[in-house]
């Protein structure tokens, strides 16, 4: 665990994130499910006052000596982002089973600061020369025995998700298994309005109190995070983008996970516009909203009113005095600015990035038109229509000719037909009618981020 650098009676708030894998072996021979690990990181971080929980990572039936785990990449991301101090897990082979992974992902840490412990294993220390020393010999002892007992399934594992048949018998709310592959059942609808619901409303808490009036589902923040980043619901699983039929569709899915990463959090005191937006320029965290007071004219009997505005400030400069941003902004000063500048500035993005994009856009779509010839012969080949050898031969063709486009310009050329149509509207003259969450709506709906530094020069990035 990170050591102390400061005198004890300071206390120093560590963002923690538990990891948690499960592989199927793991968790039919020792019961080391997901339900036990997570409990597991819980009790320990409330054991600790001076942690708290950032985010649960979980991943699915995948081996340790695996690097591309979904959720482990996203854990990565967030450390590069400064978003964690500290990852725990159970033990060392949740983690890590090949030491070339670990030794990579280690330096990853080093570079931002991170520490990791395994809750059940304490003398495991990366904080020390010895206990790095010994982590590293554990590494390759638990390496070799990964081997050995993995190297008889992994094939059949690979080998099955190649073939988009299931590896165990759980299913995603709108799957059932027929003939061991994932096929969508009466539940698929009730699937899809549960990630319509929260790209309406961003709030996990609230599509929770939806789901258990609306369906009778009652599910936990951890589960239901996990539903909606599971990108089974698009077809893809692991490095087979065709796993199973999609009941999602790729744009509402890709809204949600940007949702996620800015999620509306419940019992706030005060209600933001530009809550999870603010973005710190000089340190790239997001400015928590905070409230500002100011007092009017003294009474005849001495009191005086007290006037409170909703601003945004840097907590690494003003709290922590890691950042040189120590500027307060106000929400009025902000959201004045936004609608002054919104149209010009979003017209100019517009013109820039097409011409800038010229290729990309004439490549993306030869690319859809490719890519919906491929899933109709997917199609044909499940209805039975053509034959085995018909299907492959046919859809060779079609990868070599999606390989062909590739090469021309890998770039994906975004759709930005929601901006234009953004800008056909005249929504400043009903903006001030608009409620907070509407302008939150509003303003999410086009900007990714509004990044402030030091000196309050303000920058717009459009999604």
């Amino acid at each position: 665990m990170r050591r102390k650098t400061v005198a004890s009676v300071e206390k120093i708030l560590l963002r923690v994130a538990i990891y948690i894998r499960v592989s199927t072996d793991r968790q039919v021979k020792e019961g080391d499910s997901m339900r036990d690990q997570l409990a597991t990181g819980q009790r320990y971080i409330d054991t600790h006052e001076n942690m708290i929980l950032v985010d649960t990572y979980i991943d699915d039936g995948i081996s340790g000596q695996k690097l591309k785990r979904d959720d482990f990449q996203r854990l990565l991301d967030d450390v590069r982002a400064g978003k964690i101090d500290l990852v725990i897990f159970t033990r060392l082979d949740r983690w890590f089973r090949n030491l070339r992974h670990y030794l990579n992902t280690q330096d990853i840490l080093d570079k931002h600061g991170v520490s990791w412990t395994a809750i059940e294993q304490p003398y495991f220390d990366t904080s020390t020369p010895h206990g790095r020393a010994f982590v590293n010999n554990s590494m390759i002892w638990a390496e070799l025995e990964a081997q050995n007992d993995s190297d008889r399934i992994l094939g059949v594992f690979d080998d099955k998700v190649d073939n988009g048949e299931v590896l165990s018998g759980s299913t995603p709310l709108g799957y059932s298994i027929k003939d061991k592959h994932l096929t969508p059942d009466d539940d698929a609808p009730t699937a899809v309005a549960i990630f319509q619901f929260y790209r309406k409303n961003g709030n996990l808490s609230e599509t929770l109190r939806h789901m258990e009036s609306e369906f009778g589902l009652v599910r936990t923040h951890a589960s239901l995070k996990n539903m909606l980043t599971n990108t089974k619901y698009i077809g893809v699983f692991r490095d087979n983008k065709e796993y199973c039929p999609a009941i999602i569709d790729r744009e509402l899915f890709e809204d949600v996970q940007r949702l996620l990463s800015i999620n509306i959090k419940d019992g706030k005191k005060y209600d933001y516009i530009f809550s999870g937006l603010v973005v710190c320029e000089d340190c790239d965290h997001i400015m928590s909203g905070c409230q500002q007071r100011s007092y009017g004219r003294p009474r005849a009997d001495g009191t005086r009113t007290m006037y409170k505005y909703n601003s945004y400030r840097c907590r690494q400069g003003i709290n922590l005095r890691r950042c040189p941003n120590r500027k307060i902004v106000m929400e009025s000063t902000l959201e004045a600015m936004m609608l002054d500048r919104i149209r010009p500035e979003l017209e100019k993005y517009i013109a820039e990035y097409e011409v800038a994009n010229l290729p990309a856009i004439r490549t993306d779509a030869k690319r859809r038109s490719v890519e919906n010839k491929l899933q109709k012969l997917k199609d044909l080949f499940l209805n039975d229509l053509i034959t085995m050898d018909e299907f492959k031969l046919d859809r060779e063709k079609l990868l070599l000719q999606l390989e062909k486009i590739n090469a021309e310009d890998s770039r994906p050329a975004k759709d930005l037909s929601y901006l234009r149509d953004f800008l056909k509207m005249d929504f400043e003259s009903v903006y001030d009618s608009f409620s907070i969450p509407e302008k939150r709506e509003l303003w999410r709906s086009i900007v990714k981020e509004i990044r402030v530094d030091h000196e309050k020069n303000i920058r717009i990035i459009f999604l």
